[in-house]
């Protein structure tokens, strides 16, 4: 009963992002996420802390919770990267690792914005806790709750902002055509700053 109550908790989870996973397939040239994702430290620290934050939201936790752990291994394993899962677990564990040793002797420092201002650590790590951030500025742009210090100041949500502004007569628009009504699209701007142009990185690394 309890792996049951975990695996559909999972398919919660994975119901919560699939919009999301399904822009970023329309951003390649085959309709699918491309497999090096998986192995790339930025990818892999963004869905990680996707994934994490939105199991908090969809069982109505506190983001100061924790995550649980087995739920994540499933929405991966069985819903985002099947194929690729043991590839992605790997990889992540092994960032995972090496942040828990950064973070022991000190090396990892932030600013007053949260962002990772470290020089004496892997480029691996400062990319995958890159994903880390930016997740989680998505994820509480969504919510409501991130600070409006790092609103004004941060340079790329500054820039959704003005394309958020830009597009909005065009997205009222849409939404009025589909017979939805219009939501705040910033979040969706500052997701695709922050990845359309790594998604299609990787997809030209595969062809």
């Amino acid at each position: 009963m309890l792996g049951l109550s975990k695996a559909s908790k999972a398919k919660k989870v994975y119901d919560s992002i699939e919009s999301q996973l399904n822009t970023i397939k329309e951003w390649t040239h085959n309709n699918k996420l491309p497999e090096k994702m998986w192995a790339d430290p930025y990818m892999i620290g963004y869905f990680f802390k996707t994934v994490a934050l939105a199991d908090l939201i969809t069982n109505k936790k506190p983001y100061s919770a924790t995550p649980d752990q087995m739920v994540i291994k499933l929405c991966f394993e069985d819903y985002i990267c099947p194929e690729n899962f043991k590839v992605f677990e790997n990889n992540l564990f092994n960032l995972m690792d090496k942040e828990l040793k950064a973070k022991k002797i000190g090396a990892l420092k932030f600013d007053d914005l949260g962002n990772h201002i470290s020089k004496d650590v892997d480029k691996d790590i400062d990319e995958f806790l890159l994903g880390n951030r930016h997740a989680s500025r998505v994820i509480f742009l969504l919510g409501g709750v991130l600070k409006e210090e790092i609103i004004q100041k941060d340079a790329q949500i500054l820039e959704a902002k003005k394309i958020t502004h830009q597009n909005k007569p065009k997205d009222e628009a849409a939404a009025e055509k589909l017979g939805f009504k219009y939501r705040d699209m910033l979040p969706f701007y500052l997701s695709k700053i922050y990845l359309k142009s790594r998604i299609e990185d990787l997809c030209s690394n595969e062809l």
